[in-house]
């Protein structure tokens, strides 16, 4: 596959190539002199200048195709100039006829060994394609031609370090710093590399010699602003990318970078002001719409979501992100038919194809159409058989279905393919519980713990469990212990602990835990029964009437007993 890097790379040559600048690519982020070589015919002839000029004018205009035909009218007429074969290569980049380019660039450099444009272009495109011995020939040639030039090196220094060869690179910028002491780039470029090896102190280092040369280097303060997020000085990034948008409002970047982190920190209404910014500098920006729209699922305004996922939509209506999550807002608002459509809408060659499939099949579950979402599994399974997550769900569906054998067989062939799978083991406990085999159940959970000791499902399973059987009650209390450790705000971590309190006997301190427990889960039925239990405990008789009469309001999946234990109190 042609390396993506090449489009960033590739970009530079504008910076060797003399109407580059007029054409419309995007500037270097390096200050360079045009390197050229003694040329022979410099458009000679009145129609050929006539068609180079017309180029200039269509690139301007981003008349791309227009263009191409002014360079190929240009060299009918002179096929032999190195600078019409090179402007050409540069513009067939644009247009992605990368094979085009590649081919005019090397006649360049066979017609006119000396023109040094024709094999820096050269040089990145080799680069680009993966071909990085030949693309250091191509630097190399240049350097010798033109020993105190900076293009070549900072792209030899560039490739070498993208292709892992650190001390080469580092030899290379080393030996241009010591030709130009006060070129900002250069260092920029060290300081590149220590990031790359992710020496963060290092590299910090460096950027701060960076922007004392320079203030306002944007890039330098982009990687700052990076090295600031991955050890966690999360202000410091913010603060940096503030500082690049003081002076460059129009940064997309720093927007967009200032919005992701504010989207991980849960600051939605910041996220949405970045997202908004640039939209107001591209109106057109999928991937900021696309952002405001995941946001406002997060924040369960479910209709605003789906308001922005269509609109983004009809003007992009083969992308798969928007599909998906408008699938998921509709599905969370309720609305499953709308959900089932849009996940269907994702194509089977998209990344997202088997997590729509998931989606899709659980679509299908909550629906009670147990055998569509079976079939749907089943289809995913077909095409991703070593995806042990499909294994997964289809066997929650079996289970919701109440067909444990067939979700136990799943749970099987999924471990089949990850024994170790911390998931699919706990989904197998799970069901040896349904199935009544709690001691196998708990040796299940045990597995669970020996791979992943701090598994706190697993341990809140176990030491409800023996809550439950009332056993073990001193092992149950350490192990919910353990799991409310590792997650003190889960409500039913913290009802399992009240539960083995109750079993205890110790029912004033049940009752306080599992009040706690309803702040956080105001809408369990097991709670609200487990708190009318706990109030008779202690001869509240009215208030465990209101606790049992709300756990069959909220839909207990056995409201007969429930039933049962009121009748008994009347």
């Amino acid at each position: 596959m042609f390396s993506m890097r090449f489009f960033l790379s590739i970009l530079c040559v504008c910076m060797v190539l003399p109407s580059c600048a007029r054409q419309g690519f995007r500037p270097s982020f390096y200050t360079s002199t045009v390197l050229t070589a003694p040329l022979q015919q410099s458009l000679p002839q009145a129609d050929v200048y006539y068609s180079y000029l017309a180029a200039q004018s269509q690139l301007r205009d981003n008349q791309l195709d227009n263009a191409a035909e002014s360079y190929q009218q240009a060299l009918r007429k002179d096929p032999a100039s190195p600078m019409l074969l090179t402007e050409y290569a540069a513009l067939c980049i644009r247009q992605g006829k990368v094979d085009l380019a590649l081919k005019n660039a090397e006649d360049a450099v066979r017609i006119d060994p000396r023109y040094l444009p024709a094999h820096l272009l050269l040089g990145q495109l080799y680069a680009g394609l993966g071909q990085g011995s030949k693309a250091v020939e191509a630097y190399k040639r240049v350097i010798e031609a033109k020993p105190d030039g900076e293009d070549a090196y900072l792209l030899l220094g560039t490739l070498y370090a993208q292709m892992g060869q650190f001390a080469e690179a580092m030899e290379v910028f080393d030996k241009l710093r010591r030709m130009h002491p006060d070129n900002s780039m250069v260092l920029y470029y060290k300081a590149r590399i220590f990031l790359d090896m992710k020496f963060y102190k290092q590299a910090e280092s460096m950027y701060r010699d960076v922007l004392s040369m320079d203030p306002l280097f944007e890039n330098a303060l982009l990687d700052l602003a990076y090295i600031y997020e991955v050890t966690d000085r999360m202000r410091e990034a913010e603060k940096t990318y503030l500082r690049i948008i003081s002076f460059n409002p129009g940064s997309v970047q720093a927007h967009n970078r200032l919005g992701n982190l504010y989207m991980r920190e849960g600051k939605s209404e910041r996220a949405l002001g970045q997202f908004g910014e640039l939209i107001a500098l591209n109106r057109r920006d999928p991937e900021s719409r696309l952002k405001i729209g995941i946001i406002h699922l997060q924040q369960k305004n479910y209709d605003a979501a789906i308001q922005d996922l269509s609109d983004l939509l009809k003007e992009e209506p083969q992308l798969d992100q928007a599909l998906f999550y408008l699938g998921t807002a509709y599905e969370e608002k309720g609305d499953l038919g709308q959900a089932v459509v849009n996940y269907r809408l994702i194509p089977r060659n998209s990344p997202l194809w088997s997590a729509a499939q998931i989606r899709l099949a659980m679509a299908f579950t909550k629906m009670k159409d147990y055998r569509s979402g079976i079939e749907t599994i089943q289809g995913a399974i077909a095409n991703f058989p070593d995806t042990q997550e499909l294994y997964l769900y289809l066997a929650v569906i079996y289970e919701e279905d109440k067909r444990y054998p067939e979700a136990m067989s799943a749970i099987e062939k999924g471990l089949e393919k990850s024994p170790a799978d911390v998931d699919l083991l706990f989904r197998k406990g799970v069901l040896f519980d349904k199935m009544d085999r709690k001691y196998e159940a708990i040796d299940v959970m045990e597995r669970v713990l020996q791979i992943d000791p701090k598994n706190a499902n697993a341990l809140n399973y176990i030491g409800y469990t023996y809550a439950e059987m009332g056993t073990h009650l001193q092992k149950a209390r350490q192990m919910v212990k353990k799991a409310l450790d590792l997650e003190p705000e889960d409500g039913y971590i913290m009802d399992s602990m009240a539960w083995v309190y109750f079993k205890m006997g110790q029912n004033r301190k049940a009752l306080e835990i599992i009040l706690e427990a309803l702040k956080r889960v105001p809408h369990d039925p097991v709670i609200h029964e487990h708190l009318g239990d706990i109030y008779m405990s202690l001869g509240k008789r009215e208030k465990a009437i209101e606790a049992y009469q709300k756990a069959i309001e909220m839909q207990h999946t056995e409201p007969e007993r429930i039933e049962e234990k009121l009748r008994a109190i009347q």
